[in-house]
């Protein structure tokens, strides 16, 4: 149901506060191109060809890489940045890698949009369509995997912010969506019929009379976190009772 996204100018602003930083987008065709309109020196990784590839097009610096494997040099970034993506890399391999590629006081910059279910009318659609499947419009949208970069010992201290953002969502885009659930595809044509006229019915009472779609709240969250490089560099102490190999 939602539209493509482009983020907010408050949000990339925020994100990356300072002018003509150099930044390293992790995955993703947008948000290198609004970095770039920004003025930022912009290069960016992806795992896919097509990717890379309209992004060269738009004169963006891209790369077919990995994120779990960056082929940058130490401290080359002031800030590395992952639109939507985060939750698709190894942590413990991605954390250690931003943090490498980062300048000293660098900060790897996370961003989620996530759909808001404190309105009302979003709760009674939700309700409804989990009497037929409990796990209907669920999911954390990639934020548990945020604990991982809160949590690493690369980056001790962060910062966080979110804005709304709303997506109009039209009648029949609704009755789509809900038509399209695999639970309501193997519903018998009447319950089906009921469904789908119990929706339509949760549209037309919470939809405000002269708009013609009503609005889909979502969250888009905002993390910035800084780099701290001892832990890359400190030496490696062996416990007394440890075993010593020679070598």
């Amino acid at each position: 149901m939602p539209r493509p996204f482009t983020l907010p100018t408050q949000a990339l602003e925020w994100l990356v506060p300072a002018p003509n930083m150099k930044v390293l987008t992790l995955a993703g065709p947008s948000l290198p191109v609004a970095l770039a309109r920004q003025g930022h020196q912009v290069i960016a990784i992806d795992k896919d060809v097509a990717v890379v590839s309209r992004l060269r097009e738009a004169g963006i610096v891209a790369v077919v890489a990995q994120a779990e494997s960056l082929p940058f040099d130490p401290c080359q970034f002031d800030a590395v940045l992952a639109h939507q993506t985060f939750h698709r890399f190894a942590p413990g391999l991605v954390l250690s890698e931003m943090a490498r590629v980062l300048r000293p006081g660098g900060a790897a910059c996370v961003s989620l949009l996530a759909r808001d279910d404190s309105v009302p009318w979003v709760r009674r659609l939700i309700a409804r369509l989990r009497e037929l499947d409990p796990h209907a419009m669920s999911g954390d949208y990639g934020l548990e995997a945020v604990g991982h970069l809160l949590d690493s010992k690369y980056f001790p201290e962060h910062d966080a912010t979110s804005y709304r953002h709303w997506v109009p969502t039209s009648r029949p885009d609704m009755l789509a969506m809900v038509e399209r659930l695999p639970a309501a595809r193997g519903l018998d044509e009447a319950d089906r019929a009921e469904l789908v006229a119990d929706v339509a019915a949760l549209y037309d009472n919470a939809a405000p009379s002269g708009r013609d779609a009503l609005r889909l709240p979502y969250q888009l969250r905002c993390w910035r976190a800084w780099v701290d490089h001892v832990e890359l560099t400190a030496p490696i102490d062996i416990d007394d009772d440890g075993l010593s190999i020679a070598l």
